[in-house]
């Protein structure tokens, strides 16, 4: 399952030291639900976790203007983002310029939702992140992510800061103390549905304040929120309705080089034991080439001396030449000691026996062998694997040399052949 990581920033960021700036972060699935508990610390802390999962950013919406305007029906190839600044200019006090506008998804309402920032700000919190190492998917205002009271009001008490979110989707938030005097501003006498989110904590701070609501709106609803209003937060962000800063300019590139950086190492890691792997087999492959090679001159030097050649014969030549006779044989079938011979030396050793041929003599059927074998149970074997031949492997003598065993084997056929 895929893991969103969001981030709130908490209260103004440190510019001069962007790891060192207040955050909190919680881990949730793509629907919102939680995947851990709620931390909080440093913004380098929390970068360490964004790697490869997604990122959405939360900042305040105390700091930005939530509207939801009617705009115009628009014809052509003309995008709402070029005509939204231009519709709301008389209600902004700043030059459009220096704005910028983020637009949300139109509700069954004929207005659209637009969330306006300062061109500032907006650079000052992207820089932030993207100097501590996080490169958000999405920017969220947390304001704007209040769940929806249906035909009703949605009420936010954080920190001190009241936030209310109307049946149209409108937001205000305003941050006077003491909070009753926030709360008889912003919400007025009504006996619409009305839900109220508050910490646990600040329910016990401001209780009598909290409980004097209920004489203006009776019809209150309070949840309390005893991790605190991130889960909240976050549970509204995965939700399409969430109004993504990262509009225009500020698109984010896809993340596909970064996530590869994340990967480098392992990656460098891969390639090596892979390049390892194949030097290993090419290395193993080449020692099997040289002893194959060192066969061949050995079935050279015993063709040569055991069969009529009136042409010299190459090295790589001599064993399908070899093979080529006992084919005959074979099908002529006439025993001979020399094939038999031939045959007990290919099923008594192997390759790491390290057995050396070193003269090698046939004649009136009896074959006179000299070896140098690793130890004398190689040259015991010899002679065992003889006798199921058929075969009489007659040891002459035996002499140790460097660590090995130089032995004269007379080799004849049982039957006398």
């Amino acid at each position: 399952m895929s893991e969103i990581l969001v981030i709130r920033l908490l209260g103004s960021v440190n510019a001069a030291a962007p790891a060192e700036t207040s955050v909190q972060w919680l881990l949730v699935d793509t629907h919102g639900a939680r995947l851990g508990t709620v931390l909080q610390g440093r913004l380098g802390d929390a970068a360490m976790l964004a790697q490869t999962r997604k990122i959405v950013a939360l900042v305040p919406g105390a700091e930005t203007l939530a509207l939801n305007p009617v705009l115009p029906a628009l014809k052509g190839n003309t995008k709402l983002s070029q005509v939204v600044p231009y519709a709301l200019e008389d209600q902004l006090a700043v030059d459009i310029d220096e704005l910028h506008f983020a637009i949300g998804k139109r509700g069954k309402s004929a207005t659209t939702p637009v969330i306006v920032a300062s061109q500032n700000l907006m650079m000052t919190w992207i820089s932030i992140l993207t100097a501590a190492g996080v490169q958000p998917d999405a920017l969220n205002t947390d304001t704007s992510l209040l769940p929806l009271t249906t035909s009703g009001i949605t009420i936010l008490i954080d920190q001190g800061r009241v936030s209310v979110k109307q049946s149209d989707s409108t937001v205000s938030t305003l941050d006077v103390s003491p909070l009753s005097e926030a709360l008889h501003l912003l919400i007025p006498a009504t006996d619409q549905p009305v839900t109220l989110y508050i910490t646990e904590t600040e329910y016990e701070a401001e209780k009598t304040a909290i409980d004097a609501l209920y004489e203006r709106a009776p019809n209150l609803s309070m949840k309390l929120l005893p991790d605190g209003v991130l889960p909240l937060l976050a549970l509204q962000a995965t939700q399409p309705s969430a109004i993504n800063l990262l509009q225009g300019e500020y698109t984010q590139r896809k993340k596909t080089q970064r996530d590869f950086g994340g990967w480098k190492v392992a990656a460098s890691i891969l390639v090596a034991l892979v390049g390892l792997h194949l030097f290993s087999k090419g290395l193993v492959l080449w020692q099997l080439g040289k002893q194959e090679t060192e066969l061949d001159k050995q079935i050279q030097t015993i063709y040569s001396q055991t069969l009529s050649v009136n042409t010299p014969i190459k090295a790589a030549q001599a064993r399908p030449a070899f093979e080529t006779r006992w084919h005959q044989l074979q099908e002529l079938r006439k025993p001979n000691p020399l094939m038999k011979t031939l045959d007990v030396l290919a099923k008594s050793t192997n390759a790491k026996d390290a057995l050396k041929i070193q003269e090698f003599n046939y004649s009136q059927g009896t074959v006179q062998l000299k070896v140098l074998a690793p130890n004398d149970q190689s040259l015991d074997l010899i002679q065992r694997q003889a006798k199921t031949q058929g075969i009489t492997a007659e040891l002459q003598g035996r002499t140790p040399v460097d660590e090995k065993i130089e032995g004269q084997i007379a080799f004849k056929s049982a039957s006398g052949v």
